[in-house]
Order: C-alpha cells, then sequence, then structure tokens
C-alpha cells in the first residue's frame, strides 16, 4: 500500500520520508500512532513490544525539525534533543542506533542535490571520559543521549545548564524501570527543574515495554 503510507510520511521533510521508505518497508504501528501526536507537540507515551521501531518513533520527528532547520539556516551548535535512558548500556546502543539514520539521510539529500545537514550526536554518562566531557563543552551536540544521574550533574553545572537550555524535546526511554521507583521520582524532578531552565514547554516523549495496566 503505497498510497497509504504516503500521508504519514509526507509530513517529514521529502529527504527524511525517502530515506525512510527506501529502509523500512512501512511504518509500524507505533510509529503510525506516535508520529502525527509528537508533531503537534503533544506529550506522548509509546508503550509497544521491543522491535516494534520505538527509536524512530521517538526521534524522526525531532530528526526532522532538525533537517529542516538546517536547510534552512544551518545549525547552531545548541542541543535540541535530549535522550534519557535508566541503562547505561543502552545509551551507546542508541548513539548507534541513531548512526545510521542520519547517515542514510544525509546522502538522501546528496542524492536529492540539497546541502548537507550535519546532526551531531553524543553521549553523556558516569563513564564518558574527561577529554570527551571537555570536548562536549566547547560544541553541544544537537542530540545528547544520557542517564538520569548525569542529566542531574548537568543540571548543577554552568557549562551542563548552558548546553540544556537549547533543548525543544526530551524522551525517556525504558520508563517502565524507573515509573515506580525513587529514581523516577528524582528524574520526574529534573524534568520539571530542565523545562524551568529552558523557559518553555518541552515536548516529551516516553517509550515503555509493553505495560498491563497502562496506568
Amino acid at each position: 500500500g503505497m498510497p497509504l503510507q504516503a500521508p504519514l510520511l509526507q509530513a517529514f521533510h521529502p529527504a527524511v520520508s525517502a530515506w525512510f521508505e527506501r529502509t523500512f518497508p512501512a511504518p509500524t504501528e507505533a510509529q503510525e500512532q506516535a508520529w502525527p501526536a509528537i508533531r503537534s507537540g503533544r506529550n506522548t507515551l509509546v508503550a509497544a513490544p521491543t522491535g516494534s521501531g520505538k527509536t524512530l518513533t521517538a526521534f524522526l520527528s525531532a530528526i526532522d525539525a532538525l533537517v529542516r532547520e538546517g536547510l534552512k539556516h544551518g545549525l547552531p551548535d545548541a542541543t535540541q534533543v535530549v535522550y534519557i535512558s535508566p541503562l547505561k548500556a543502552l545509551s551507546n546502543d542508541i548513539h548507534l542506533t541513531l548512526e545510521a539514520p542520519l547517515e542514510g539521510i544525509r546522502a538522501e539529500l546528496a542524492r536529492q542535490g540539497l546541502p548537507d545537514v550535519t546532526i551531531r550526536t553524543a553521549v553523556r554518562t558516569g563513564d564518558t571520559p574527561q577529554s570527551e566531557r571537555a570536548a562536549l563543552r566547547r560544541t553541544p551536540p544537537h542530540i545528547l543521549v544520557t542517564t538520569p544521574e548525569s542529566l542531574y550533574v548537568l543540571l548543577g553545572s554552568d557549562s551542563g545548564r548552558a548546553m540544556l537550555a537549547t533543548a525543544r524535546t526530551v524522551i525517556v526511554d525504558e520508563i517502565h524501570a524507573v515509573a515506580g521507583s525513587k529514581r523516577g521520582s528524582h528524574l520526574t524532578l529534573s524534568l520539571e527543574r530542565m523545562e524551568a531552565l529552558c523557559g518553555r514547554r518541552l515536548t516529551r516523549i516516553g517509550l515503555s515495554a509493553t505495560q498491563k495496566p497502562i496506568d
């Protein structure tokens, strides 16, 4: 069904939709339901089984916004998306998972004769070496991948606050792993602090495995 999936993908920049169609047979159910909500700036919780494309469900609208801004004005060195995972191992996975779409979309821009847009991602966890931390302070990534604990540390430093202040979207992964715990309450407080710092309503996207009961 080409005509069926076209309207959903038409909302993305042509380079983004062309890359998606080249890479996947069709959007997943999670993507079909979540993308319009995320695009309209609504806070969205995606509860879906593993393998349902949750990473792109969460990131593609934000990547699309970065591509459009990059083509229009060039991208400033400012963090726009903050991705938080309670699992440190996941932080590195996500970093790698994002490289493929970002490279693919760049290739698609070149194919369509459009200017290059380089979207940078970086990981900041308790394990991030000092040299990388210094590099992050000099050149903030467009997409920051971090943990609840490192977010808390960043909120307590001037350089961290400067990096977080430009954020527009915050993605919290594996939300079921923290929802009922002290760690989750702590993260909720950090998110409120971050929103106060940004001075605007952040689009919040939660990702969760299937839960029963969902409430």
